[in-house]
């Protein structure tokens, strides 16, 4: 029972990035879950009711909790690094292309604050980063929280853009971007 349910949830997950949320149906569920459709509607009820019990799941909400600043240098540059390698690595083009998919009309306002979850998770590390790096006088900057947004923008620009090109491409352009990104902020933090 367990198995049926998680597979049909895999399943509805596949095909949020496939097809999106208005795309695709409970027949099309059933059929990648390979389970009758009356299995999908015993299991959640709705096709909404089992999109929300596959948010709920935690495996594609990235983990950012304060266990991060144990891992700190409080080196600007190793630590930016850090956050970026982290960030991508978690929020892959699979993750993005989901995320996509929620941004249907009819449940966007809905599937929001499952997709904001992530911005906010990040947003507020760099913050909290940010002024303890004020605290300790390792950067003078002016606003913490509207640094962490540039920063944070960057990134998910990047993951966006870059969701649909080939692993390979995304690799290379990833570490070359890291890279980037961490030598013009350094220079524009300090």
């Amino acid at each position: 029972m367990k198995k049926t349910r998680a597979n049909i949830m895999a399943a509805t997950k596949q095909l949020i990035i496939k097809k999106g949320y208005s795309d695709m149906t409970t027949k099309d569920i059933a059929r990648e879950a390979q389970v009758n459709e009356a299995t999908v509607f015993r299991q959640f009820g709705t096709k909404k009711k089992l999109l929300f019990a596959t948010l709920e799941e935690a495996d594609w909400i990235p983990s950012v909790n304060n266990d991060s600043f144990k891992q700190f240098q409080w080196n600007i540059t190793k630590d930016l690094r850090l956050i970026m390698e982290n960030y991508f690595e978690q929020v892959t083009p699979e993750i993005v292309r989901f995320s996509l998919g929620l941004r249907s009309q009819e449940i966007y306002q809905e599937t929001l604050p499952y997709i904001q979850k992530i911005p906010s998770a990040f947003t507020e590390l760099i913050q909290d980063y940010l002024n303890k790096m004020k605290e300790r006088g390792e950067l003078k900057i002016g606003n913490p929280k509207e640094s962490a947004e540039v920063i944070f923008s960057s990134m998910i620009g990047f993951a966006f853009l870059h969701a649909y090109s080939s692993e390979d491409q995304y690799k290379i352009d990833k570490d070359a971007f890291v890279s980037h990104a961490i030598n013009c902020f350094v220079k524009g933090l300090n």
